[in-house]
């Protein structure tokens, strides 16, 4: 007798991921299929991902087989494999992303790798765990389009017109044609009706997102761009548009009809997380950081220097004039968390981010468990197009339990790694975002440490001008940590008698560069841009955290007098002073400038 497998053969997007990974082991051990098919973007995803999930399948007694497929589903097989910038420069090559996107050849579709992929395994259930909203969003169509504002006004003030500036000029206007996102989500959706019509999938299950985990439009962080991030909010609205036209494709006649089943049996299902996705392992790392690229490279320690605020701010410099002798040399390591696509969180960060409603977090088995559950039919509630409003993950009891282990595994590894002189204290480096929240994060890890004491009741009793004399002593003993700051971005501002002075790396993440390069107006901005990213040593800030200190003291719940309604998002709950806790409260608390909250509502 043949034994029945609700799925034969899976072609798995994104397979290489956190959730990806975890999707596959539990439809490898649940489901035992005679194949799954890993995806993802670069070989190197693909080939640890087999290699991985073939290991555990022989140890196990798991009868699977694992295939790997490298490739950018959201390109055609005839451009894998080039550099975006290579499409862009290319005219040949640009030819063919565009009429990608925009032809309304109906022959189109077949030359998708998606479909290609869709085509060459037939599988008859796809999970599809890539962040689609995070790959078309983040080509970022603002910062494009101000460049071409900005060569518009060129040429037409006649500046400079030759065929130096007009290089550019082209490129920039391909780069915005190509990046906007609503027509390469409608044409993803439209490939993927047409993929689905062409196939026997009986099961097509989305893992989507929210874009904000969960959170509002006050949401207190992004991917280290500016709060509020348009390009955090395009996610969203791609991620929701998505899910809008995974609803309007289970209800088209050909690929799914009014009870969401198609007439060759394809079921359209999401599952769409309302939290941070985490952890996929906590220890030491090598932290990436933003190079001069933009893109995210091993981060290597910066050399600083101190100048004086004049009339003009450069956010960006030359990298070269801040490398240590003989190149870059020190490597950024520090103990914090890997949370997968979201990078590397520090101890603080971590903290923040899972900080009770902030955007907390829900473990990628979780999430796995729904995919596989949803695909042999059970009625999980959390079928986003089943029922849009009721739909979403929201953090669990599981990861609330596992934070605090997570926290105390944290300290002892920090412990553990205290006496080697290379590693890095896991100060904040920037991935979590926006400035503002690293710059908070900073400034209190600094306060603690420097006043040798996590006791709120003992800070509390430190004045304003005693804590800062104990930072500047603190930081002078420990000039690595000062160029740590200054390396990720963040400039150390202090005042003497003629004015404002920082202490600062090659690049600033606040302010933001101007589209043409150059130097910012720092008249009437200072003020603005400290609170916004600097880490700021003037009197003003420390007399201002002396009064936060003092409402986090008032703020601990009164148990005995109020019981349970002591546990509100008003009460500090720790009994010390930790910086990913101090912070995650102040960002529930202390509005920002905009007179918005950062905290859940659920």
């Amino acid at each position: 007798m043949t034994e029945f497998r609700p799925a034969r053969r899976v072609l798995l997007l994104g397979g290489g991921g956190m959730v990806g990974l975890q999707v596959a082991r539990e439809i490898a051990r649940n489901l035992r299929p005679e194949t799954i098919v890993i995806s993802a973007l670069y070989q190197n995803e693909v080939d640890e991902a087999v290699a991985l999930l073939s290991e555990e399948a022989t140890s196990l007694g798991w009868d699977v087989s694992f295939k790997g497929e490298a490739g950018d589903i959201f390109l055609p097989s005839t451009l894998q494999g080039h550099s975006r910038a290579e499409l862009l420069e290319n005219r040949e090559l640009f030819d063919q992303l565009f009429d990608d996107v925009f032809s309304s050849d109906p022959d189109a579709w077949s030359r998708s790798e998606m479909v290609r992929l869709i085509r060459d395994h037939q599988p008859d259930v796809i999970v599809d765990c890539i962040n689609t909203a995070t790959a078309i969003s983040y080509q970022d169509v603002y910062t494009s389009s101000k460049r071409i504002k900005f060569l518009l006004d060129r040429l037409e003030e006649k500046r400079v017109i030759d065929d130096a500036s007009v290089t550019p000029f082209v490129s920039a206007i391909r780069e915005l044609v190509v990046a906007q996102g609503v027509p390469q989500i409608v044409r993803h959706i439209l490939f993927l009706q047409k993929a689905l019509d062409d196939s026997s999938v009986r099961v097509y299950v989305k893992v989507g997102t929210t874009g904000t985990g969960g959170m509002g439009v006050n949401i207190p962080y992004t991917h280290s761009e500016e709060k509020p991030s348009p390009t955090l909010l395009s996610k969203s609205a791609i991620g929701f548009a998505h899910t809008g036209l995974l609803f309007l494709l289970a209800r088209t006649p050909g690929s799914a009809g009014a009870s969401g089943k198609s007439s060759h049996g394809t079921m359209i299902k999401e599952i769409k997380p309302g939290a941070m996705i985490g952890f996929r392992r906590l220890g030491r790392a090598h932290v990436r950081l933003n190079g001069p690229s933009g893109m995210r490279e091993p981060g290597y320690l910066y050399e600083q220097k101190q100048e004086r605020i004049g009339p003009k701010l450069e956010p960006r410099q030359s990298w070269s004039e801040y490398e240590d002798a003989g190149g870059r040399q020190t490597p950024i390591e520090m103990v914090g968390a890997d949370t997968g696509e979201n990078g590397f969180f520090s101890i603080g960060e971590f903290e923040a981010i899972t900080y009770p409603r902030q955007m907390e977090y829900v473990t990628p088995e979780e999430v796995a468990r729904t995919v596989v559950l949803e695909i042999l039919g059970s009625s999980t509630g959390r079928d986003v197009i089943a029922a849009i409003d009721g739909a979403i993950t929201e953090p669990s009891y599981r990861a609330g339990l596992l934070r605090h282990q997570a926290k105390l595994e944290l300290d002892r590894l920090e412990a553990l790694f205290s006496s080697d002189e290379d590693l890095f204290p896991s100060m904040p480096v920037g991935h979590l975002g926006p400035p503002q929240l690293t710059k908070l994060l900073t400034e209190a890890w600094l306060i603690r440490t420097a006043c040798g004491t996590s006791r709120v009741e003992e800070l509390v009793a430190i004045e304003a001008e005693e804590m800062r004399l104990a930072v500047e002593k603190w930081l002078e003993a420990n000039p690595r940590v000062s160029r740590l700051i200054t390396t990720v971005g963040l400039p150390i501002l202090r005042e003497d008698g003629e004015g404002p002075v920082i202490t600062r790396g090659p690049r600033l993440n606040i302010p933001v560069p101007a589209p043409d390069g150059q130097p910012l107006p720092t008249e009437g901005n200072v003020e603005r841009w400290a609170e916004k990213g600097w880490v700021d040593l003037r009197r003003s800030s420390f007399r201002h955290w002396r009064q936060r200190i003092e409402r986090i003291v008032d703020a601990a719940p009164d148990i005995a007098g109020r019981g349970s309604a002591s546990f509100d998002l008003q009460n500090y709950l720790p009994d010390e002073f930790r910086p990913g806790e101090v912070v995650g409260w102040l960002l529930a608390n202390e509005p920002d400038d905009s007179g918005m909250v950062g905290h859940r509502i659920l």
